[in-house]
């Protein structure tokens, strides 16, 4: 089996670990949230993956452009493999993109919430349907990157719900995402007994390794927290579909930085502001 992985995905292989090395760090995310225009935004990403994809020096421009590149890596990377284990990828990254959409245009209508909750356990389900198509090896890296991705999720929205706009316990977990990596139903209940932030970050700081102070910088550590795992599959074999999937997600963080840096400049704002809102690097 090692030796029919390694021929089916040693060139996969060998391409993530190249477009690995192009990411973007965070002291380059520096310098480019310091552009004075999107102009010299765009000019500084020339060297980049992103500069063939990004022909219209807009705002609009770059989002479009930033997508088109999304797009043709998620292809590429995707392109060749077996479809009964493309499935997975086509869910967690075009499906979901497709479900936010949806419920974008119907989010005025009578009883929105329990449409989008039904639309979130349907979705769940084909995840967890398609993860057992997976090799055991493979299913549970990916459920890793999987779940992280839905404590994310869920611990924002726990301090949307709860903490921001102190809706009731059962309010807030009717909220949750029915699927976790290590923040299950069970272990978020308890922490709606957090009052504020800085009780929620004394409760989860065993967990996640570092404790927050402020918003801000809650985001920063549930993204180191996400990121953690998605780098964990690379030390592993190296003949994985997880690592195509983890650089996807990856890139998804990277794209997502810098739609935030585009945002910042067409707004006006300095680079202290704009670094703020970034979370890779």
């Amino acid at each position: 089996m090692p030796l029919g992985k390694a021929a089916e995905y040693g060139y996969l292989s060998a391409r993530c670990h190249v477009l690995r090395s192009q990411f973007i760090d965070s002291d380059r995310l520096k310098e480019l949230a310091a552009a004075r225009s999107i102009g010299e935004f765009v000019s500084a990403l020339s060297m980049t993956p992103y500069a063939p994809f990004i022909t219209d020096i807009s705002t609009e421009g770059v989002h479009r452009g930033l997508l088109a590149a999304f797009e043709y890596q998620r292809n590429r990377l995707t392109g060749e493999l077996n479809k009964r284990y493309l499935e997975i990828f086509k869910l967690f990254f075009n499906t979901k993109y497709a479900l936010l959409d949806e419920k974008t245009a119907n989010i005025s209508i009578a009883g929105a919430g329990e449409v989008f909750r039904q639309i979130d356990i349907d979705y769940i389900v084909s995840l967890e349907k398609s993860m057992r198509k997976l090799p055991s090896s493979e299913r549970r890296q990916i459920k890793k990157i999987v779940g992280s991705y839905f404590d994310l999720l869920n611990l924002y929205n726990l301090v949307k719900f709860r903490l921001l706009y102190q809706l009731s316990v059962e309010e807030t977990l009717s909220n949750m995402l029915p699927y976790a990596g290590k923040f299950t139903i069970a272990a978020l209940t308890e922490l709606c007994s957090a009052k504020s932030l800085q009780e929620l970050s004394v409760l989860i700081k065993p967990v996640l390794g570092e404790g927050f102070d402020d918003y801000e910088t809650f985001r920063q550590v549930l993204y180191r927290y996400h990121r953690k795992q998605l780098l964990s599959v690379w030390s592993g074999y190296p003949f994985s579909l997880a690592l195509p999937f983890s650089l996807l997600r990856l890139i998804e963080i990277e794209i997502s930085d810098l739609r935030a840096i585009t945002e910042g400049i067409a707004f006006g704002l300095d680079s202290k502001e704009i670094t703020s809102m970034t979370v890779g690097g």
